[in-house]
């Protein structure tokens, strides 16, 4: 499973803490759009279907702090079904 970059990394820390794409964008100084393709990429790095399954994802990642060791549970669970 691919890694998130820093700048994904940033964006799902706001994620988890729930900023809306307007707020998050504002925080990071880039553009909403920008803000979307960044979640966009995370939900398919993360295979994950929904906003709301990102979410739940970024508020338990920022609780462990490692999106990476996340990814490879997730993964090994994926691969259990």
């Amino acid at each position: 499973m691919a890694r998130l970059t820093n700048r994904e990394e940033e964006v799902l820390s706001l994620v988890g803490q729930s900023m809306s794409c307007k707020q998050i964008a504002r925080a990071l100084a880039i553009s909403e759009f920008t803000v979307r393709k960044h979640r966009a990429s995370i939900l398919h790095k993360m295979r994950l279907g929904t906003t709301v399954q990102l979410t739940a994802f970024a508020k338990t990642s920022s609780a462990h702090g490692d999106t990476s060791q996340h990814a490879d549970r997730r993964e090994r669970h994926d691969r259990s079904f």
